[in-house]
């Protein structure tokens, strides 16, 4: 039988580890972790996690794969800690135990995506965008500032 895409997200979820929002806060304030948004330019628009790296999910694999021209610079440790997200946490799942696949040891998925970060009142910035076009050469940082923990 065919799987359908909760089958493939459960089938992920089973791989990898979620965090709370409050858990995601202590990692990125005392664990070296940096946000890593998997959603699409329209969504990232809206606004993002402090800091956040923007990889669309259709786009992770040749940005983590160090031997793909075009690969991110900032994801070449496959050591560094990455707390993933997406909207509501499916694409974030598929995200993370893709990454693992790749060798990654310290990514982990935000349980409930933005849309449960935004509930528990995180802080959220809204990314540059330069004559209609969103800046994509460095990661926006406007000065990460402690919310709400949830």
């Amino acid at each position: 039988m065919a799987m359908r895409l909760k089958d493939i997200v459960a089938e992920a979820k089973a791989n990898i580890k979620e965090v709370s929002t409050s858990e995601a806060k202590d990692l990125f304030k005392c664990g070296g972790y940096k946000p890593l948004d998997v959603r699409e330019p329209a969504e990232y628009l809206d606004g993002t996690i402090p800091m956040s790296v923007h990889v669309p999910r259709g786009m992770l694999e040749p940005m983590c794969d160090k031997c793909y021209e075009g690969h991110m610079g900032e994801l070449a440790d496959l050591d560094q800690g990455w707390v993933v997200f997406c909207l509501s946490g499916g694409r974030g799942a598929l995200a993370v135990d893709t990454m693992l696949k790749m060798g990654y040891t310290n990514v982990v998925n935000l349980a409930g995506g933005f849309n449960a970060w935004k509930q528990c009142n995180g802080d959220i910035t809204v990314p540059p965008v330069d004559n209609g076009l969103i800046r994509l050469d460095h990661p926006w940082n406007p000065g990460f500032q402690e919310g709400n923990v949830c």
